[in-house]
């Protein structure tokens, strides 16, 4: 055997014979002080060592071709030298203290092993194609084979609504869009990663004969290899690569209350006064779009009509101590001062046809210096706390992923180049900008983004990202759950979804029972994601929306709201993980359960931190679609002259009743004119209005519940008095009002109805008293059950009622609508908060310390101010806990770090299952023993 040779030292040429897909040739390897560089048979083969568990591939066609400047891959400087490699016959082998990869000197292909010679990976070929594309002199299609281990799992990508966790054998095409967000990452449960370098449109291929990526447009094949002892620490690789998350105020950790949308000042402000009067947590309220009004599409400025003094309506929500996050967007309206601005300075990019654009160029430093000019000016100084940066993909019109990607080729290009080489990073352009100028503006206030898509590294851009305008079906709802987990794959740790979808299935929303049902069990979801938010258009959000209080609904959203934040230390804690150790707080099983291969391919479970395996309810199991009123019979219906059969109709042009078109009786007030060709004769296709009129015959004494459903405007008189009113512009929407009518008694009516865009849909229906009363009876089902596997290695508590089960089998598990089927795994220690109004409302003092005993186990806890960034300087504190099943010791340990407001004493309620804690949420009544803690090492004896 040759002696290894360290690259340190070595300086030479090796020559050898390298075979590939064509004839012999003789290439040679320079090296320097921490890479190879292998020229031979027609490519350049670059082999970059980053450090001990981590390497850099490049394949070029030609030596002279230099890759561009990566926008994922950070750059700190360093340079990794301790590593070795050797020259035997036709292998060659490097080796660090992690990793063994061999090079096939005949074929060029590299495999990679542990450094104990385990098989984690090896190529398979490669493809580098010449293309032809405008804008582009020299481009290449570029693909890359690889073999992975027989057994092994695939996770990562982004986000995709497939349903699918584990992309062994699936094929995916990567291009943003709305409800699709692409991160070119790949992790295995063979603890290895793969971050593929590009940003074009990309084609990952999973089957028999191997698995690739492939990609439109490339100077050459760019991938990041990197390995960890476990999946926590390949996650740490890749953020080692590409920037660490930092630390989000912990009132973002708390809930957040949006909906589609806050149309005024005082309705906003309500909200929030209306959650501290009902003492149901909040901590951020959220302004959906057009905000701007008539100063024009994100003018990312207040029309004062609607908010006539945006300051004093930030100082009175941050009064009432919640935040506020706002929505702004990457295309202006060209009548905006914004948009003339940046276009004054050639920053708006326009199309190759010769028309106008709207899209910013946040690949242009200076544009993106300039958006936040703007959002400094008109919101922040304001005291705005969070942004929301929507449609970040960007949007383009097109339907395929394909088609997608070519409509975006229609603009020139942006500042770095051309879009079919720069499609999918514009998200992490954009949030870089904000981010990196909110943090030169202050460093007193932390940086936090919701953004609808991402790209590799804008986990180090303050950023979370929520998975789109998703619809309320069970399906969908399943499919977040894989959506989400493979997302945190990727290395980026902070996601969530539009608790009940952005767009409901039933257009009676939250009135409807069906409706309350998915909205509670996506809320129990929500409270274990990293972000707690609730979002969508058609139906309010607020949890009182859902029904009063003391009932099923309501009850439930509120005490998962409670829950959330009794677990806010917990959750906290979790974060100063991801930040300090790059941990991830949503977890795919394979996170922890590595050697459980049923755990593999199980995509609607979950850890969340190391203490609660969460298994969202997924299925309908109560209600189906509430019973919301039968179209009003003609025989009951009059016209305005009195005769049976219908309404009297009248349609104009115009949506104020402007021209008088055509009259007619309506039998059957259910139009549904979508198809654009059923409206009568001479009736524009936009902008016209509908006046009804006529009376309505009572067939029953008592309370009558009218019930509209429309898009656009709508408003209904009975016995003269107007009973429902919503004359604005909306989606499809239910409407209902109330009044009471005698048997045997002819009411006047009279409804309007005006359209602006798009199809129309008018309905007018009725709930009886007779059916009123039915639905009023209605009681909830009995409890039914929902299978959760927990995996095998562990044992596991049911956390409502402290039973213990074994690992490696299927429970049925009580699923009542109050509840989510919820374990904790043995060995946990879990500490719990006072609860809350709001984060920080006050210390979380005393408080208590939960252990699940069955196992060892062992927790951080950190503590910070809550804000700004001293935390980076070392304002911080953790103290450890650590239980010793066998004896029934927990040593809390020594105080590391300090902070200002730092509480030196405190109390901790510490109460064990089975002893004082029986189960569930609420505190007990006794602990097992409360300790004061002055920051010095204890151990304490709980048996």
């Amino acid at each position: 055997m040759k002696k290894l040779v360290h690259i340190i030292i070595y300086t030479g040429v090796i020559y050898f014979l390298f075979t590939g897909c064509g004839a012999r040739s003789v290439p040679e390897i320079n090296s320097s002080e921490n890479k190879l560089v292998i020229t031979g048979h027609g490519g350049v083969l670059r082999i970059e060592m980053r450090d001990a568990n981590t390497v850099h591939i490049v394949r070029v066609k030609k030596e002279e071709v230099r890759m561009r400047k990566s926008l994922m891959v950070l750059d700190d400087g360093k340079r990794f030298t301790d590593w070795e490699y050797i020259k035997e016959g036709d292998r060659l082998t490097i080796r660090t203290k992690a990793l063994k990869i061999i090079v096939d000197l005949k074929t060029g292909m590299i495999a990679y092993y542990t450094k104990d010679g385990d098989e984690l990976l090896r190529e398979a070929g490669y493809k580098l194609v010449p293309a032809e594309m405008e804008g582009e002199d020299r481009v290449w299609h570029i693909q890359q084979n690889f073999l992975p281990v027989e057994g092994e799992a695939l996770y990562g990508l982004g986000q995709h609504q497939d349903g699918i966790m584990n992309y062994r054998g699936h094929d995916l095409t990567l291009v943003q869009e709305n409800t699709k967000v692409v991160v070119p990452v790949l992790v295995s449960t063979k603890n290895y990663g793969i971050l593929w370098d590009n940003y074009s449109k990309t084609k990952f291929h999973d089957g028999k004969s191997g698995m690739h990526l492939w990609s439109e447009a490339g100077d050459g094949i760019d991938y990041y290899f990197f390995t960890g002892t476990n999946m926590d620490r390949v996650i740490a690789g890749y953020r080692k690569l590409t920037g660490k998350a930092p630390m989000f105020p912990k009132w973002a950790y708390g809930y957040w209350q949006s909906k589609e949308r806050y149309k005024t000042q005082d309705e906003i402000v309500h909200a929030v006064r209306e959650y501290r009067r009902r003492k149901v947590p909040l901590d951020v309220i959220v302004q959906d779009w057009q905000y701007w009004g008539k100063l024009g599409w994100n003018a990312m400025d207040f029309d004062r009509s609607v908010f006539p003094s945006p300051a004093k309506m930030l100082e009175d929500i941050h009064k009432m101590h919640a935040h506020y996050a706002i929505s702004v967007w990457p295309v202006f309206d060209t009548l905006t001062e914004v948009y003339r601005d940046m276009y004054a300075h050639g920053f708006i990019i326009d199309p190759k046809d010769g028309g106008k654009g709207r899209l910013y160029d946040a690949y242009n430093p200076d544009a993106r210096a300039l958006y936040w000019k703007w959002l400094d000016k008109n919101l922040f100084s304001l005291g705005v706390d969070a942004w929301w940066m929507d449609a970040t993909e960007p949007e383009f019109s097109g339907k395929t992923p394909d088609e997608i990607a070519e409509e975006a080729k229609k603009l020139k290009d942006n500042y770095m180049g051309t879009w079919a080489r720069y499609l999918n990073s514009f998200s992490l352009m954009s949030t870089k900008g904000v981010y990196e100028n909110q943090r030169r503006t202050t460093d007193r206030k932390r940086v936090c983004i919701l953004t609808r898509s991402a790209y590799g590294g804008q986990q180090r851009y303050g950023s979370i990202t929520w998975s789109g305008d998703i619809r309320a079906t069970w399906k969908v709802f399943r499919n977040q759950i894989s959506a989400g987990l493979n997302f945190t794959f990727t290395g980026i740790p902070y996601w969530t979804t539009d608790i009940g979808a952005f767009i409901p299935n039933n257009p009676l929303g939250c009135k409807d029972e069906a409706y309350r049902e998915i909205y509670v069990r996506w809320y129990q979801f929500g409270t274990f994601c990293p972000v707690f938010r609730s979002h969508g258009t058609g139906t309010p959000r607020e949890v009182w929306q859902f029904g009063d209080k003391g009932t099923w609904a309501y009850e439930s959203l509120v005490k998962f709201d409670r829950l959330r934040y009794r677990l806010l230390p917990y959750i906290y804690a979790l974060a100063g993980e991801v930040t300090r150790n790059d941990y991830t707080m949503m977890r795919g099983l394979a996170f922890d359960f590595n050697d459980d291969p049923r755990t593999y391919d199980i995509g609607n479970e979950y850890m969340f931190g190391p203490a609660f395996l969460v298994t969202p309810v997924t299925e309908k199991m109560y209600f189906d679609n509430t019973y919301i009123g039968k179209v009003i019979p003609e025989r009951l219906l009059y016209d305005d002259k009195g005769r049976p059969g219908g309404l009297t109709a009248r349609f104009y042009n115009g949506q104020h009743f402007d021209t008088l078109v055509t009259t007619r009786i309506e039998k059957r007030l259910d139009f549904d004119w979508n198809d654009g060709q059923s409206r009568p004769e001479g009736i524009h296709q936009h902008y016209y209005s509908i006046r009804f009129s006529g009376e309505v015959l009572a067939e029953q004494s008592g309370i009558y519940t009218f019930v509209t459903t429309s898009n656009d405007g709508i408003r209904l008189w009975v016995d003269g008095r107007l009973i429902i009113d919503n004359w604005t512009d909306h989606g499809v929407t239910v409407n209902m009002g109330k009044i009471n009518l005698e048997k045997g008694v002819r009411y006047p009516v009279k409804m309007e109805y005006y359209q602006t865009l798009g199809g129309a849909v008018t309905k007018l229906a009725w709930i009886t008293p007779v059916e009123a009363r039915a639905m009023k009876a209605q009681k909830m089902p009995p409890v039914k059950t929902y299978p959760v596997y927990l995996p095998k290695g562990a044992k596991w508590y049911n956390f409502w009622t402290g039973e213990l089960f074994d690992g490696g089998q299927t429970v049925e598990t009580p699923a009542p609508i109050d509840q989510v089927p919820l374990y904790v795994k043995a060995g946990s220690v879990v500490p719990m908060g006072p609860g809350m109004e709001y984060a920080g409302e006050r210390p979380e003092d005393p408080l208590e310390i939960r252990i699940y005993p069955g196992a060892d186990g062992t927790f951080i806890l950190y503590e910070d101010e809550n804000d700004n960034y001293n935390y980076e300087k070392g304002a911080f504190a953790i103290i450890p806990f650590r239980w010793d099943d066998s004896t029934g010791q927990l040593t809390i340990g020594a105080r590391k770090g300090r902070f200002e407001g730092m509480l030196q004493k405190r109390i901790f309620n510490i109460v064990i299952l089975g002893k004082s804690l029986k189960g569930g949420m609420e505190r007990p009544d006794s602990t097992d023993r409360a300790v004061a803690y002055d920051g010095e090492k204890m151990v304490i004896e709980l048996r």
